[in-house]
């Protein structure tokens, strides 16, 4: 089975717990993180902005809320029942709703044209994609110049204290509570290795430079244990 269909597989496995999931394993800190990753971007209202791997949208609001009373926010994703989970979610919201669109897409082939956004997001997804430097240049396709990049991604701890901590916490916890949540223990035992496996900062920020960004930073949240990557398309 290729990565792309793994992948697939797996979110449109664990989508009816997935917030449960993502709430109780971050110990709520998960909004958090997403509102920092929105405020990196200086929306302005009237902006167009892709959510790309969107999940169930809750990214996708966080640029809503910064472009009130105008804005486009388009969530993306490789898995139907997560665009259909989120556009249930907030179809009824009396402002998220007006203000959101959806489309099934890879993150390797865009279904945009050229210049159609003037910032995109990815949360958690850096992962899973099969080619991150085919994504990066996708990404730099659909915006337009001066357009900006908020990449939300887990990370390891630089100290070790944390990094034994979560080590433990990847291994002892986050398995058998995706069981709890979801009832599917696979899809956790892969979120555990693909974190552990992940490339090092200082690689992610020169594929963004690769595929013709400018101003590619990082910057790490809660211990590190978290990291943002910011890059503007010159």
């Amino acid at each position: 089975m290729s990565k792309e269909n793994f992948i697939h597989k797996l979110f449109d496995t664990i989508t009816p717990g997935y917030d449960c999931f993502n709430r109780i394993a971050s110990m709520g800190l998960d909004q958090a993180w997403r509102r920092k990753t929105i405020d990196s971007l200086n929306l302005q209202p009237g902006m167009r902005v892709l959510d790309l791997a969107a999940g169930t949208g809750d990214l996708s609001v966080e640029s809503v809320f910064k472009m009130l009373p105008l804005g486009i926010v388009v969530a993306c994703d490789l898995s139907h029942p997560m665009l259909c989970s989120a556009a249930g979610k907030w179809a009824r919201h009396p402002v998220a709703g007006w203000h959101l669109r959806y489309a099934q897409g890879r993150a390797e082939q865009l279904p945009f044209p050229e210049n159609s956004f003037n910032a995109a997001t990815i949360g958690f997804a850096l992962r899973n994609v099969s080619d991150l430097g085919g994504t990066f240049r996708e990404l730099r396709r659909v915006l337009r110049p001066g357009g900006r990049v908020a990449l939300l991604e887990f990370g390891r701890p630089r100290n070790l204290l944390l990094r034994v901590g979560h080590w433990l916490w990847l291994t002892l916890v986050l398995p058998p509570l995706g069981l709890l949540t979801t009832g599917k223990l696979w899809p956790f035992l892969y979120l555990r290795r693909s974190i552990l496996g992940f490339l090092a900062p200082e690689e992610v920020l020169r594929r963004l430079k690769e595929a013709g960004f400018s101003i590619a930073e990082t910057r790490p949240m809660t211990g590190g244990t978290v990291r943002l990557y910011t890059a503007q398309r010159p």
